[in-house]
């Protein structure tokens, strides 16, 4: 079984390793020549899922402590990454998997495979952060990429449940790899010590970022339970023999370490230091009254399958929003994928909820006290059912959840599976219900918001205005029923299936329509609202 693993291995990394990296991948980083390595990434697939390493070699045997494979005379050290349901497929087999990626790399550079130190991952390696710190002769650059939502803890509190040679423990793992380089010569007890200082310029970073312990609620992390880390001795003067915090050989690996990790973990996980994803901004806009919330109606132009482009204009619609004063920010339906995207992009990109870029909007909305009501794709976390969704994010930076479509349309939304029962939201005291688009059409859906204490009912949309398909008075006729207010968001622009640029959004109070907003282009409306019936424009 081994032996056949291991020729599988071989053969796929062979072949993986003998072509060129993917057009779309990202370009190996460059390393300072002091540091007398070569990098590259190596780029392939297993059974329908990437696998990912980032491949550093050395001219000349360098002395590594790995805290994998110990202390090595190294030829060659990597970071493989495979992708998450890999390793969950290999279970059992991931260990003898690494160690076949490991023969694999030694034998196609020609070197002992005792010679290459190793680590593994699941996070994604287009999410390497690369730092370097220097100072006089003294050079350190640090690799890391780092994954911490699904295993981080704070060791000395939280509870172990493998045992080695016992047992088997494959449950999903997050992990912080760092791979660390230096330009000067160090000794083993100075490698030995820079675990240390690697260790505590990590835990520093958690301990910025605010990451808490998965397995006890409001416990600090120090790390996660599968961290690894390498460090290669350079070759030049002068030689360490301690590389502790008051040395400046240390100074400069704690620093690298903590300032590698933040960008690894906001790349992966979307954690981010408080105040790192604040808008420079300072909030103007027209005055509001005590007591009033502002609301923002992100009327924008998605474009279909444009996945970072539209998350760059919601992104930019919210900084606009702050800018204004903006209490609340709602967009269209599908804002971060346009309506049409499965014909363009198809689904297999779509995260389980909550991605790192919902993280990202959490430290939007976080740092600029601001709450934000999104339309996205969303992978449901275990089933991965697709569904056409609302998340809802409070202004503390709190993922409250997500509302799911209950009534999908035609072709166009046959990817998603309908939701459940929707429930209201929290949101500054307030109960939000939200309805999406044809969620409106009948009256069962937003009764049923009502019926669970909804305040305020918000209908992010794809809708144009088209003879006999709505929306007509549907929001009006929803608002009288119910006795709450609604708030349609809908969209602009123009996909090559739809034309909505004649879309618009809408307030409506008691059977009435107070407010229609439209721009064929896409553009940003404001009411504020006094928590009760009282709605008025706001013309920045």
């Amino acid at each position: 079984m081994k032996a056949r693993l291991f020729l599988s291995l071989l053969s796929t990394l062979w072949l993986l390793l003998a072509q060129p990296a993917a057009a779309a991948a990202p370009s190996a980083p460059v390393l300072p020549e002091s540091l007398a390595a070569s990098v590259e990434l190596v780029y392939g697939e297993r059974d329908g899922f990437w696998e990912k390493t980032l491949l550093l070699r050395f001219p000349t045997v360098r002395r590594a402590l790995s805290t994998s494979d110990g202390l090595v005379d190294a030829r060659a050290a990597f970071n493989h990454a495979a992708h998450p349901l890999l390793w969950g497929k290999l279970g059992a087999a991931g260990k003898a998997y690494s160690e076949g990626v490991r023969d694999a790399l030694a034998d196609r550079l020609g070197v002992d495979r005792a010679a290459v130190a190793q680590m593994a991952t699941a996070a994604d390696m287009d999410n390497l952060a690369v730092v370097t710190r220097s100072h006089g002769p003294l050079t350190v650059t640090v690799l890391a990429t780092a994954g911490a939502r699904s295993n981080a803890i704070r060791t000395g509190v939280d509870s172990g449940s493998h045992i080695e040679g016992l047992d088997e423990d494959n449950k999903p793992a997050g992990t912080i790899n760092i791979l660390v380089l230096t330009n000067i010569a160090l000794s083993d007890a100075a490698l030995a010590r820079a675990l240390i200082t690697v260790t505590e310029g990590k835990t520093a970073a958690l301990e910025d970022l605010r990451v808490a312990s998965t397995y006890t609620p409001g416990v600090q992390a120090t790390g996660t339970g599968t961290d690894s880390i390498i460090v290669v001795s350079g070759t030049a003067a002068p030689r360490a023999t301690y590389t502790g915090g008051h040395s400046r050989i240390g100074e400069l690996i704690g620093k690298a370490t903590h300032a590698a990790v933040i960008e690894a973990l906001g790349k992966q996980n979307g954690y981010f230091l408080p105040g790192a994803k604040r808008f420079p901004d300072a909030a103007a806009g027209p005055a509001k009254a005590p007591g009033d919330l502002r609301i923002a109606l992100l009327h924008l132009d998605p474009v279909p399958g444009d996945i970072a482009g539209n998350r760059a204009r919601i992104e930019a619609g919210i900084r606009a929003a702050a800018r204004q004063g903006a209490d609340w920010v709602v967009t269209p339906e599908l804002a971060e994928t346009g309506y049409n995207f499965v014909k363009r992009v198809g689904t297999g990109w779509i995260a389980p909820f909550p991605d790192a870029w919902m993280h990202t909007l959490a430290a939007i909305a976080r740092d600029n006290g601001i709450a934000l009501f999104v339309g996205f794709a969303e992978r449901e976390k275990g089933s991965g059912t697709l569904h056409n969704s609302v998340a809802a994010i409070d202004r503390a930076g709190t993922i409250l959840g997500a509302y799911r479509k209950q009534r999908p349309v035609g072709r166009a939304e046959a990817w998603s599976v309908a939701g459940g029962d929707g429930k209201p939201f929290t949101v500054d005291g307030i109960q939000v219900g939200t309805l999406i688009c044809a969620d409106a059409w009948r009256p069962d859906t937003a009764a049923q918001l009502a019926g669970r204490g909804a305040q305020i009912l918000l209908s992010p949309a794809n809708w144009p205005p088209v003879e006999g398909m709505g929306p007509g008075d549907v929001w009006e006729q929803r608002s009288r029923e119910t006795g709450l207010p609604l708030i349609a968001v809908n969209r602009g622009g123009r996909e090559p299936e739809l034309d909505f640029s004649t879309g618009v959004s809408a307030v409506s109070v008691d059977g009435q329509r107070l407010f229609s907003f439209s721009a064929p282009a896409g553009g940003i409306f404001y009411v504020d609202w006094d928590r009760r019936q009282r709605f008025r424009e706001v013309r920045p």
